[in-house]
């Protein structure tokens, strides 16, 4: 992969930054591998979370995903127009609809005290997050590789009220507050601060919210994130 593929993948992805945010990520961060631009398209494999992610005119779809490997069982796709010829070619059985969401202003937010205080996490907490996350993701090698990552604890009177991370592909998630914590405003507090500790380290700050999940999506914009347009999708195996 040459410095001119990468810069051409770039420009191509930042035509919709938002959406597209996962794979400029993942360009920038270097773990981008079998990196394809054409004119239509671009398509990568991420060595981070071991997804193939594609971002294509419809027009190209079909000869780009003609690329992919046979066994491919993690896969991205950024246009649902052609989200259909993509289940039939890989066909995987888990789907995810997405909107992708970016904070793209670049100055760190600030972060309304609370009574209390953000805390970065280390390996021992491993098993009180899988504990206490309220989705199964992979389990604690998962958990594991978010808190290395940098996984933000929200702590009230020196007690865990909620955290929240960094899924493998780089996008904001795993963000829990724990019952007797909610509606004190600690969602957004979380929020901010892991847009805050992606924009320190030199990350882009994005997330990916389920289709239908208006709450985060208003969340997203009030913090001042981009919300893309288009929707994305994830095939899993």
């Amino acid at each position: 992969m040459t410095m001119e593929q990468r810069n051409e993948a770039r420009a191509w992805l930042e035509r919709d930054t938002v959406l597209h945010a996962n794979m400029l990520e993942v360009l920038r961060r270097g773990s981008a591998e079998a990196l394809t631009v054409e004119e239509g398209g671009v398509l990568l494999y991420d060595t981070g979370c071991g997804a193939w992610m594609l971002a294509a005119e419809p027009a190209a779809a079909g000869s780009l995903l003609d690329r992919l490997p046979a066994g491919c069982d993690l896969f991205v796709g950024h246009d649902m127009a052609w989200f259909d010829l993509a289940r039939e070619r890989l066909g995987l059985p888990e789907v995810e609809v997405c909107y992708s969401s970016a904070y793209l202003a670049g100055e760190p937010l600030p972060i309304p005290d609370f009574g209390g205080e953000l805390r970065l996490l280390d390996r021992s907490w491993t098993a009180w997050l899988c504990a206490h996350y309220s989705h199964d993701f992979g389990g604690a090698a998962y958990m594991e590789r978010a808190v290395d990552r940098g996984m933000v604890g929200a702590f009230v009177e020196g007690e865990p009220a909620g955290f929240v991370g960094f899924h493998d592909e780089g996008s904001i998630g795993m963000l829990e507050v724990l019952p007797a914590y909610r509606r004190r405003g600690l969602g957004e507090i979380l929020q901010q601060a892991a847009i805050n500790l992606a924009l320190e380290r030199g990350q882009i700050p994005f997330g990916q919210v389920i289709d239908g999940n208006t709450a985060s999506l208003g969340l997203q914009r009030k913090l001042g994130m981009a919300v893309s347009q288009s929707r994305l999708f994830w095939l899993i195996g």
